[in-house]
């Protein structure tokens, strides 16, 4: 018989060793991803018979929810560990020779979204495919290994499972998204072209790195200097009554190292004891994008109750903190916010660019939403790979190459929990502008009404907060009808 308060005290142990670890490997700090030792030591926490145990439990809904959750995706990485530290190890150590140097792999995208000639943007990106396309062997060798360690758990479909532990509602999900892509189809087509003419380019000689480019906006470099981003930062939270600056539970580290993950993340190492900003720099905007979004991250964290019970301090919807980031990271397309913060004395055109880029986000998990049931329905790995390319060139506008088919993917539907964040974040922003103030983010009692969300960890899932804010649930019109009035 399963010891719950047990099981729950070894799988907190478990999460801290295991986030530290993939802390220390994507800070930069490590080489290699150990990731053996640790599944090892915790092995029953992801036998069949504890989710099985689990099955029977006698537990309120939801969080026995959110501990099946964590079984059923520990058992799967389990089977997965040592191709991911062959994956985390082939990616460290590989190299793209350009300009007569050798560049890290992982430096290569911050390199494509830093290069002013499209032809040499093309050049990169192809000798970064080609990389790509030699690592393709493990992550097919990994989703086969997933795929096949499904019936251990009594499962045959990992879109079925997921939808169910995570409670997505992925049928519902699948044609909302489709209705978004259909509503914001002419918006982002007519922003995309003319937005793509400002560098020279027409849609369809355009590849996702034009985008990168774009995005990264180097002619506003003077509004985003390195050296006054974390200060921004504060003096922004303070508005809210929040001071991450002398927090003792939060660090930022902003350093570039060579082996560092070009994405941003925020490392739980002990929720909320100890909680880290990581950022590898790619210059101006890019680089305040990432750190006001993972700063709601951090914040988050950082003030959960700790006297929550495990699964609501470190499981449940990701949707939630999710949602808080791209809250502090809406504030840059704020005009009311950017005119001081950032001396945009005309913040019209910049604002535009940011909301176009927050339209082709949620326009990328929309599509990985179609393009993932047929990821998880088999391995015919060179359909999948064709079907990747021609799903998110339709949808996206710009050519995108085939061999990301499995490296553009988050595990575990994580296209579907960034969409329900994207959804959140205006309803969430837009509660607070009708509660409190047009500029919220200037008022410290909404910093008092996030702390207070923020102490529930992730025990409600982002629908239920939604509707606790006056809404009947997620509502995609809301943030289509912001975003086409955005790009217009």
């Amino acid at each position: 018989m399963l010891d719950i308060a047990v099981f729950e005290r070894d799988a907190e142990t478990f999460c801290r060793a295991i986030e530290r670890e993939r802390y220390l490997h994507y800070a930069g700090f490590q080489a290699t991803l150990d990731l053996e030792p640790l599944f090892t030591d915790f092995e029953y926490l992801f036998h069949p018979d504890a989710y099985g145990e689990l099955l029977e439990a006698e537990l309120e809904p939801r969080p026995k929810r959110y501990l099946l959750d964590f079984v059923a995706t520990g058992y799967l990485r389990s089977k997965t560990r040592a191709l991911d530290e062959r994956l985390a190890a082939a990616e460290a150590a590989a190299r793209v020779v350009w300009d007569e140097r050798e560049l890290s792999y992982r430096m290569v995208p911050i390199f494509l979204a830093n290069e002013p000639e499209a032809h040499r943007r093309h050049a990169l990106d192809a000798l970064y495919q080609a990389a790509t396309a030699r690592l393709n062997p493990l992550h097919e060798e990994r989703h086969r290994t997933v795929l096949e360690a499904l019936g251990g758990i009594g499962s045959s479909s990992y879109v079925a499972l997921y939808d169910e532990l995570r409670d997505l509602h992925y049928a519902d999900l699948v044609e909302a998204g489709e209705r978004f892509l259909a509503a914001t189809d002419t918006a982002y087509f007519g922003a995309l072209e003319e937005l793509l003419g400002t560098i020279e380019l027409a849609p369809a000689d355009a590849l996702p790195c034009d985008l990168a480019w774009l995005f990264r906006a180097r002619p506003l470099d003077a509004y985003f200097p390195a050296k006054t981003m974390r200060f921004t930062l504060y003096r922004t939270l303070r508005g809210l009554g929040l001071d991450i600056e002398q927090a003792t539970n939060v660090a930022v580290d902003v350093e570039p190292r060579p082996l560092k993950a070009p994405r941003a993340f925020c490392a739980r190492l002990d929720v909320p004891r100890d909680v880290r900003v990581v950022l590898q720099p790619t210059g101006g905007r890019l680089d305040y994008r990432a750190l006001f979004h993972q700063a709601g991250h951090a914040e988050h964290y950082a003030n959960v109750d700790r006297t929550l019970a495990f699964p609501a301090r470190w499981l449940g919807d990701r949707s939630v903190s999710e949602g808080y980031g791209l809250l502090f990271e809406s504030l840059l397309a704020e005009p009311s916010w950017a005119r001081p913060a950032l001396d945009l004395a005309h913040p019209t055109d910049y604002r535009r660019l940011a909301l176009f880029e927050r339209l082709y986000e949620l326009r990328r998990q929309a599509t990985a939403l179609l393009y993932e049931r047929a990821l998880y329905a088999g391995d015919d790995y060179e359909a999948l790979a064709q079907s990747y390319a021609e799903l998110f060139t339709r949808t996206l506008g710009v050519e995108h190459a085939p061999e990301a088919f499995l490296a553009d993917v988050a595990p575990g539907l994580g296209a579907a929990l960034s969409l329900r964040a994207g959804v959140f974040e205006p309803q969430l922003r837009q509660y607070l502008q009708r509660e409190y103030d047009e500029e919220w983010f200037r008022v410290p009692r909404v910093g008092r009404f996030l702390r207070d969300l923020w102490r529930e960890g992730q025990k409600y899932p982002v629908d239920e907060l939604a509707r606790f804010m006056g809404y009947a649930g997620l509502d995609f019109r809301l943030v289509a009808e912001e975003l086409r009035a955005g790009v217009a």
